[in-house]
């Protein structure tokens, strides 16, 4: 089954409607990957990593690379 972005779904879900990113980068804590793609619960992570409550947060460029599959630089 193949997963899709959903791009109108990304307010109201806080960025979890990124579903193909997820799929691509399960471990990520971050599923807005690309320019435009908003992510507003990691932008919440972040704030809570800021704040000593959450720590080793996995992005994409932290994470092992995977075969034919190359994240955004930000």
């Amino acid at each position: 089954m193949q997963a899709h972005n959903v791009p109108w779904a990304a307010l109201p879900s806080m960025g979890e409607s990124w579903h193909n990113n997820h799929h691509a980068f399960p471990a990520s804590a971050r599923h807005g990957l690309y320019p435009g793609q908003i992510d507003i619960g990691f932008g919440f992570i972040r704030l809570l990593e800021r704040l000593g409550l959450a720590w080793d947060i996995q992005t994409p460029d932290v994470l092992p690379p995977r075969a034919g599959i190359s994240p955004a630089s930000r």
